[in-house]
């Protein structure tokens, strides 16, 4: 098969043309690994080099993990998804009341809570890091009503680890060894830090400020510990992910037949939940329990995207065709060569690829006083700005200092609700910014990276 033979020479060239240190990738079809290629090195400190069996960071692919840990608990009738969380977590508390109360397991399976999420705080390496977190957690306030829109909420799955946990006994990480990596034979997979002793790890790399195209080992290894739910320290080899999309294309089965998840709830995980604005990056249309949903110029997919500190993972699953992509990586322009990836395996192997990049509309007429103003999250403020006839935008991280934002360029229109951020930096060149509005026609919200920021 040409894939499988031209793989390894293709990711050579192509993290040289991304400026990614290291990566590898894992091609399976109609059950089977037809492909795997690794490149580059998993540190370039030591040089050491990266190979199949080299452990990346998912980010926060773990998700869809935790969202299976969870539906396993389903399975087993020990919880139901529109079970409030406060029937397993009586203690859970937000700063809005009604949301405590309210909110319920789907809300967070599907990001539709409402509440502020990006909360990496750090709550201490033991096995209560997880509780700690949500006691940490108790005065995070809602960008919106539940159910009313999407937003991407990391805490919300802090909360989902907390209830695995109550629920089975078992620290979230006993939970994801006993019922995930030991039955899908996961060998190269771990979720504590510590761990890494025991594997070839990758670690991440993160771009200089004062030097164009150089890359540097990134002085944080991984995030807060009480986010692993969501992703801040799971690591595995592509063979090891490549197991676990397996089970989700084969009905909950691993690779010798044995149910981990009912076919029920494989098939949930993939039912429309919420969906996503008109224009959102990766192809996304609606947003699943755990997975996010795409559409391929009319072919379905479902997948994930996993980022932590320079280290960047990627999930491409085709049902169709029986067919899963993954791409696992530790900095560089890696979305970039996930693209390239996805051109060479799912074009030759399953006729698709992803759709074309939308176009600047510069005849486009509209009335840029609708935009100005203040847009916040407890992450970042986005301030925009008019020139002229022309809209400014600039992003910057809470603790800042106001003018100091990491992105800063002008809006490009491509419809009255999207636009493209003109930068010199092709990576934030392709940040995209969705406009949503009340019953009245008014700005209330953008949407950035999946991240909704309240109008002020």
């Amino acid at each position: 098969m040409p894939v499988a033979k031209d793989l390894p020479r293709r990711l050579r060239s192509l993290i040289k043309k991304h400026q990614v240190p290291g990566a590898s990738v894992g091609v399976l079809r109609n059950g089977k690994v037809v492909a795997t290629a690794a490149a580059g090195v998993t540190n370039l400190d030591t040089k050491v080099p990266a190979t199949v069996d080299t452990v990346f960071q998912i980010g926060s692919i773990t998700k869809t993990f935790t969202a299976s840990l969870i539906m396993q608990l389903v399975d087993e009738g020990l919880l139901d998804p529109d079970d409030t969380v406060q029937k397993h977590l009586p203690d859970f508390r937000v700063a809005d009341r009604a949301v405590s109360a309210q909110v319920t397991i789907r809300d967070l399976l599907c990001h539709r809570s409402g509440i502020d999420g990006d909360f990496f705080e750090d709550s201490g390496r033991g096995d209560d890091a997880t509780a700690r977190l949500l006691e940490m957690g108790t005065m995070l306030p809602s960008l919106f009503s539940i159910g009313e829109r999407h937003s991407y909420c990391n805490f919300g799955f802090v909360v989902l680890g907390r209830i695995i946990e109550v629920t089975t006994g078992l620290t979230w990480d006993e939970a994801m060894m006993q019922n995930l990596f030991k039955p899908l034979g996961m060998q190269q997979a771990m979720t504590l830090p510590e761990d890494a002793l025991r594997y070839r790890c990758a670690i991440g790399h993160v771009p200089s400020r004062r030097k164009k195209d150089t890359w540097y080992v990134s002085n944080i290894p991984y995030l807060s510990i009480g986010m692993k739910a969501a992703g801040a320290t799971p690591a595995m080899a592509v063979t090891d992910l490549i197991k676990f999309a397996r089970m989700h294309l084969d009905k909950g089965r691993n690779e010798a037949g044995e149910l981990v998840l009912t076919g029920n709830s494989v098939r949930a995980m993939q039912k429309r939940q919420v969906a996503v604005q008109r224009h959102s990056n990766n192809a996304l249309r609606h947003w699943g329990l755990g997975w996010f949903l795409m559409n391929w110029q009319g072919t379905k997919l479902f997948g994930h995207d996993g980022a932590t500190v320079g280290q960047y993972a990627f999930l491409r699953i085709l049902p169709s065709k029986n067919m899963a992509v993954a791409v696992l990586t530790n900095g560089g322009d890696a979305q970039a060569l996930a693209r390239d990836i996805w051109r060479e395996t799912f074009l030759p192997l399953a006729k698709v690829n992803e759709p074309a990049a939308l176009q600047i509309n510069e005849k486009l007429n509209y009335d840029a006083d609708e935009y100005v103003g203040d847009y916040a999250n407890i992450s970042a403020t986005i301030t925009i700005k008019k020139s002229g006839d022309r809209l400014q935008l600039t992003s910057t991280p809470n603790g800042m200092e106001e003018g100091a934002g990491l992105e800063s360029g002008w809006l490009q229109p491509i419809d009255r609700n999207t636009f493209q951020l003109q930068h010199k930096d092709p990576v934030l060149a392709r940040l995209r910014y969705l406009f949503s509005r009340d019953s009245d026609g008014a700005v209330t919200h953008v949407a950035s990276s999946m991240r909704q920021y309240r109008r002020l």
